[in-house]
């Protein structure tokens, strides 16, 4: 008889620590539901995104309600950001970052259609211009970057929620004063935490 539970010994082990692995699992999966509900930030349109429609201008030209929801784009080029020149001093004008030419002084008008929740909070728009850009969401001009040679992140603007739909188009008019030329921008907002009703 004393050999039988020496036996039976490990199996008993075995089952107390699955039993225990299972009960340490519950609070385990409870704990990490409090951050699963928390806020979390979605790029709704990335660095080097595709898809833009584009024109170079001369300065100042005027292109009246390019920045508009219902400004019609079909006629224009098709572009990846980044825009711009190769062989600049910034450390972005190489081919690897350099998408799509925008020779320097001109003008470059791009437009981009994009998807926002409804509930999508802090709608931010990101990024580098060379040299200046008036920034539009909706035909609402919401920024207005001016920036100087090789100054990264001069775009930086929370969109207000009252310009938002659920289907927007981010315009961008940029402004290059000669020897290099860039542009690239992205979009974020915050996907609010789930409620725990």
């Amino acid at each position: 008889m004393f050999r039988r539970p020496v036996r039976s010994l490990p199996t008993a082990l075995a089952a107390g620590a699955l039993l225990a692995a299972m009960a340490l699992s519950v609070p385990a999966s409870a704990s990490a539901s409090p951050a699963d509900a928390r806020a979390t930030v979605v790029t709704a349109l990335d660095y080097n995104s595709t898809g833009w429609r584009y024109r170079q201008v001369p300065p100042g030209t005027d292109d009246p309600a390019f920045y508009e929801r219902g400004f019609d784009d079909s006629d224009w080029p098709s572009g990846q950001e980044g825009f711009g020149t190769t062989g600049g001093v910034c450390s972005w004008n190489n081919p690897a970052l350099v998408k799509t030419r925008w020779d320097v002084n001109t003008d470059l008008l791009v437009r981009h259609w994009l998807h926002i929740p409804r509930d999508a909070q802090e709608v931010r728009i990101q990024g580098t211009v060379d040299n200046d850009a008036q920034v539009y969401m909706n035909g609402k001009l919401v920024q207005t970057a001016v920036s100087g040679n090789c100054n990264a992140g001069a775009i930086d603007v929370v969109v207000p929620a009252r310009y938002l739909e659920c289907c927007n188009v981010l315009a961008i008019r940029g402004h290059d004063r000669g020897v290099a030329s860039y542009l690239n921008v992205r979009v974020t907002y915050v996907k609010p935490a789930t409620s725990s009703a």
